[in-house]
């Protein structure tokens, strides 16, 4: 009885946050040149990332708008877990609903900010958003065309780092009811993605059937996020932030990238934040936020060497071996390169 009345008054108290924030956004006018959009694939930094932009005065956050049970409206639309259109077609219900997304008129109905009071009056505030997505990645090129917002910044990280938290944690970015299950795609969920991308060469497609182990599909997930935006990088203009360029030297990368979206200003604010955790973070030692060598080897603990020979051998297959078995990538390759 007493779990009964916890979880109606839980209810309760989502239900009156949605209602407050849905208000909040009636009576503001977001355009989509105030707008910043976050992507990148599920454990690369992009909660950590956001967390750094809303430290520009004036900018609230939305969180994950194709996440179904927050955003009931975006499977009514018809979005699945990871949507992909060529730059070139045409999708007017993704077009109308991620306009409103842009522009503040769609809310969550788990607003992320909850009782915390600094972020209340920050959403009261804000005349500016930052859109937080790790389920935008493969349309990016699709909404670059579409949308002139103010930024649009990617995020890549290490597949073996990106990896290991994903399995750690159980966050794959295919889990959205609860309570979760099936938190990471199967096999064929993954061989239909590819098959529905249509720059991915067939004979990629045949070695992805050969894939048998978790980290194999979340490696396989991993090159389907990654490789469209890096495809079309040369023909767009979005920002890449490299994850491990960000912690070796964050302070170099966050002053340019807040000087190419003029906020200049707030750098120093958002550099601060880069010795904090992201409110995703599980683990809360300061040391792994600390020492760049640790952040960055974590890996290397979390999976055996059979796991990492096995992720890097798919990551070859998709030509983006730029990240080997070394902690860093190589910078000045940062594309896809052509396939064997």
């Amino acid at each position: 009885m007493e779990e009964k009345k916890k979880k109606k008054k839980s209810k309760l108290k989502i239900s009156l946050f949605y209602y407050f924030d849905y208000m909040i956004s009636k009576g503001k006018k977001i355009t989509l040149n105030d707008s910043i959009l976050i992507v990148g694939t599920p454990r690369s930094g992009t909660t950590w990332l956001m967390e750094i932009f809303e430290n520009i005065p004036g900018y609230t956050y939305l969180f994950e708008p194709l996440q179904r049970l927050w955003f009931p409206s975006s499977r009514k639309v018809g979005f699945n877990q990871r949507p992909y259109l060529p730059p070139e077609v045409d999708k007017p219900e993704y077009e109308e609903y991620l306009r409103k997304i842009f522009t503040g008129q769609i809310v969550s109905r788990y607003p992320p900010y909850g009782d915390n009071l600094k972020m209340t009056i920050n959403r009261i505030f804000s005349k500016k958003l930052i859109v937080k997505s790790i389920r935008l990645t493969r349309l990016l090129p699709w909404i670059d065309k579409r949308f002139q917002l103010r930024n649009i910044t990617y995020i890549i990280r290490h597949p073996c780092a990106v990896i290991a938290s994903q399995i750690k944690t159980g966050f794959g970015g295919y889990q959205n009811d609860y309570p979760y299950t099936n938190r990471f795609p199967s096999k064929d969920m993954i061989i239909e993605e590819a098959s529905n991308i249509d720059i991915i060469d067939s004979s990629l497609i045949k070695k992805l059937n050969r894939i048998k182990t978790t980290e194999e599909l979340l490696a396989a997930a991993w090159c389907l996020d990654n490789y469209v935006p890096l495809y079309f990088i040369d023909s767009h203009k979005w920002n890449m932030i490299v994850y491990e360029k960000v912690v070796t030297d964050g302070e170099t990368e966050l002053r340019k990238l807040f000087g190419e979206i003029g906020e200049e200003d707030s750098s120093d604010l958002a550099i601060n934040q880069l010795k904090k955790p992201s409110m995703l973070t599980i683990e809360k030692d300061p040391k792994t936020v600390l020492s760049s060598d640790i952040q960055l080897s974590k890996w290397k603990k979390s999976l055996s060497k059979d796991q990492i020979k096995r992720i890097l051998s798919i990551v070859e297959d998709f030509g983006l071996n730029f990240y080997t078995e070394k902690n860093e990538p190589d910078y000045d390759n940062i594309r896809v390169k052509n396939i064997r």
